[in-house]
């Protein structure tokens, strides 16, 4: 088990957490019904957390470090599908891609290839510093990953954020290694921490469409990351006019019930059901 709370970050409180369950309540119930089945898509995930975070919804980009960028708070956002979501908790686990925008010589030696890849890393998240920042001018600016982990049945999500920051090179060292993935041989190039001898960072070669790939330590529910559960209940989404939902919405609070007991209430009484 990782030791992950140290760099984790309460992303949401309990207000948000809520209206996060409660939005993807509503995304699933509507991903289920798709023929062939829905899956989780980065901009889905946007307007759920800009909509959280009252934050005006942008139109989505697929551009680097652009995700959220808001009132001094900068996430990148980068969701991995996983079979159980609540058992990677503790974990360290690989992400495919946090930048393609990369430029190395891999004939030259593994350190040299290093500092050329985390100095144009940096130079990202300087510029994404810098984009925040002028969110607002009266604090620092806040940058983060944002990570989340779904299930293809969307039945499960995990949410954790933390830092971003600036790497050290000099904090690092690299090496080749030559390996094969399903029959086909492989090189990447590996950045591990030098305290701590842990793999921080697999590069691909530039002949593949050079890619950084980060490994997160994944924290624990109640010490940075949010468990999100949404069984299937049965229930299927009802499409209607946002005049109408306000209005059953205000007569349910007037009945003192909920909107699905108000519904059910009313067509019984009109031998709906």
């Amino acid at each position: 088990m990782l030791n992950s709370s140290l760099n984790s970050i309460f992303a949401f409180n309990a207000e948000e957490e809520r209206k996060v369950q409660s939005m993807l309540e509503i995304l699933v119930r509507s991903l289920r019904i798709v023929p062939g089945g829905g899956k989780m898509e980065e901009g889905y995930w946007s307007y759920i957390y800009h909509t959280v975070r009252n934050a005006p919804v942008p139109t989505w980009s697929n551009l680097p470090m652009r995700d959220f960028c808001y009132d001094g708070l900068g996430v990148e956002m980068k969701l991995l599908q996983r079979r159980f979501p609540s058992g990677d908790q503790g974990r360290r686990l690989m992400h495919p891609a946090a930048t393609r925008a990369l430029l190395f010589d891999p004939s030259r030696d593994a350190e040299i290839c290093k500092v050329q890849i985390l100095e144009q890393f940096n130079d990202q998240i300087r510029l994404f510093r810098a984009r925040v920042a002028q969110t607002n001018s009266s604090k620092a600016a806040d940058i983060r990953w944002g990570i989340l982990l779904w299930t293809l049945n969307l039945n499960e999500f995990l949410y954790f954020e933390e830092q971003l920051r600036e790497v050290d090179p000099d904090q690092f060292y690299a090496h080749f290694e030559d390996r094969s993935h399903r029959g086909n041989p492989t090189r990447n190039l590996y950045i591990f921490e030098k305290e701590t001898h842990i793999k921080r960072y697999s590069i691909t070669l530039p002949n593949k469409g050079a890619k950084l790939q980060p490994y997160f330590d994944i924290p624990l529910v109640g010490e940075g990351a949010y468990l999100f559960r949404v069984p299937d209940d049965q229930r299927q989404p009802i499409w209607l006019e946002e005049t109408t939902i306000e209005a059953l919405e205000q007569a349910s609070r007037l009945s003192g019930q909920n909107i699905d007991e108000f519904i059910c209430a009313m067509l019984k009484r009109q031998s709906f059901i």
